[in-house]
């Protein structure tokens, strides 16, 4: 009986330490990409047939040029950066694993009580495999870039199963249900926002595609004209960005509206004093909505400082990282609003504004 209460206490936790790690996961491996190290361990899941890959070319086994038998001779060189650079980026991969093996075996303690919560934890497993499976994939094409794209895409099927495993247990540990205040074509708004940025980063992806394209078969690449070598599609990508731009400033008015203004005020205080977790529930769902039109605003200035300052390897990574968190929290804006999931302690919220 105390050993399930104590899992259950840590069962949240978890769920958080297991999103996280996912972003770092998804900054290691944005990494990985921009500085060209997606080939420096060639094998799977060793590293040059070894379990701890070489610092020196010295260290190599005899036989390393095989593992490289798919390069032109002229072409066959040992870079130990980008090799220690790969070999980190699967070490954190299986750390990952690891954490979400720890989560299933906690979550079982909610098989009874909150079936749900153990259903979305094991989903985490299973796609945190699936995506490790993709990732020998991709070292086995080659980095062939329809694999490299859907070992991305990856990412945000692990995501959305954690992301309902939080809502989920916050919401067993809060189980008086109140009734929410509608806001007439929020719901809509947020679906429409979801499909247009899994658009966009559908689009990002392709000129990524392109730029890798533009790069490896030319000898020599300007990358002050990078973009004017790619299609059209960069243009696309950019004016698209104010789509969503317009979405998610819609979707903070309309909460904001429909909220009273002192617990909007009281919400973004919160947020910068890191109050996350005595916020009322309708506080968190303008505090995510907030998030989300500022990272939004964050992402577009990444975008013009790829654009501007030629692609700097530094802001490829941040790049992906805004889009994956992006994609997350539009998932706990969702999950704030949506009346099945909207629960709070009993008491009024006059008391809770009291209290704090």
């Amino acid at each position: 009986m105390g050993l399930s209460y104590k899992l259950k206490n840590k069962t949240g936790l978890l769920f958080f330490i297991c999103l996280m790690w996912v972003y770092l996961v998804i900054l290691a491996g944005g990494t990985v990409r921009a500085t060209g190290a997606g080939l420096g361990c060639p094998d799977w899941p060793l590293c040059f047939g070894q379990l701890v890959p070489p610092l020196s070319i010295s260290d190599l086994p005899e036989n390393w040029t095989d593992y490289l038998q798919n390069e032109s001779s002229e072409n066959i060189t040992f870079n130990p950066i980008h090799t220690w650079t790969e070999y980190i980026n699967r070490l954190i991969g299986a750390v990952l694993g690891i954490f979400t093996i720890l989560l299933v075996y906690s979550a079982k303690s909610f098989v009874r009580t909150s079936p749900s919560i153990f259903w979305f934890a094991l989903g985490a497993l299973f796609s945190v495999g699936f995506n490790g499976w993709l990732g020998s994939i991709v070292v086995s094409s080659e980095l062939k870039p329809v694999m490299v794209s859907l070992h991305m895409l990856g990412a945000f099927a692990v995501q959305g199963f954690l992301i309902g495993g939080i809502l989920r247990h916050r919401n067993f540990n809060n189980p008086t249900p109140i009734e929410s205040k509608k806001i007439k074509g929020l719901k809509l708004l947020i679906i429409l926002c979801f499909l247009c940025l899994l658009v966009q980063i559908g689009l990002g992806i392709q000129i990524r595609e392109s730029v890798d394209w533009v790069i490896k078969t030319s000898e020599q690449v300007d990358r002050t004209n990078l973009i004017q070598l790619v299609p059209w599609i960069f243009y696309v990508h950019r004016s698209f960005s104010w789509v969503i731009f317009s979405l998610a400033l819609i979707i903070l008015y309309k909460i904001y509206k429909n909220t009273n203004p002192t617990d909007c005020y009281r919400s973004v205080n919160k947020l910068f004093f890191v109050k996350f977790s005595k916020a009322l529930r309708v506080n968190s769902l303008f505090k995510y909505s907030f998030l989300f039109f500022i990272l939004v605003c964050s992402q577009m200035f990444i975008g013009g400082a790829l654009n501007h300052l030629d692609f700097p390897i530094f802001a490829q990574p941040v790049h992906l990282l805004a889009a994956n968190l992006l994609f997350g929290l539009l998932c706990f804006v969702w999950g704030s609003y949506d009346v099945k999931t909207i629960y709070k302690s009993p008491k009024s919220l006059d008391q809770q504004m009291a209290i704090s």
